[in-house]
């Protein structure tokens, strides 16, 4: 459990406000599409190392949710938002840099209405979308490209790479 819990903090370093300066306003729940979708993330990680997480993700179009928990079942957090920021329900102590809350910001910049998603974007970034792949840009800098497969979500596969940070994240939709 614990290096399923370092492997998804090394993912989400990768995107906490330090490191990228790159402060998202999370767009209302009610602005985004209603979903709900088990979900299995791949992490790959520098060195070739692989970890795993399952997550529940769902939005009723007033409140959306991430439960996020290991292979062998153990709920790690609760993350939760609707009209303001997310909030954390941690199960198990994560460490301090470990911010779940960046998980809303990448679930908007994959799911959401593109213009909605824009406009959580910090002055001089840009989200581009092209077929099914978004890209986000700050600087003249690729931080992120999603790519999403399948139809509109919850999608069937969507592969985030973190350039600059050797990671990357596979989330496949499991079948009901």
């Amino acid at each position: 459990m614990r290096a399923a819990v370092l492997a998804f903090a090394a993912l989400l370093l990768t995107g906490c406000r330090p490191r990228l300066d790159f402060p998202y306003a999370l767009r209302p729940a009610r602005t985004g599409p209603a979903v709900f979708a088990n979900q299995e993330v791949l992490f790959k990680l520098p060195g070739g190392r692989t970890e795993r997480l399952l997550t529940t993700v769902e939005n009723t179009g007033g409140k959306a949710s991430v439960v996020a928990s290991t292979v062998l079942g153990q709920t790690l957090f609760i993350l939760t938002w609707t009209d303001g920021p997310a909030q954390v329900d941690a199960r198990v102590p994560l460490p301090p840099e470990l911010d779940p809350r960046f998980l809303a910001t990448l679930i908007e910049l994959s799911d959401w209405p593109l213009d909605e998603a824009r406009q959580g974007l910090p002055e001089g970034a840009e989200l581009l979308e092209a077929d099914q792949v978004r890209t986000l840009r700050r600087g003249g800098r690729t931080l992120l490209v999603l790519t999403r497969e399948g139809a509109a979500p919850p999608w069937r596969r969507v592969r985030l790479r973190f350039p600059a940070f050797g990671v990357e994240a596979e989330i496949t939709t499991l079948e009901d």
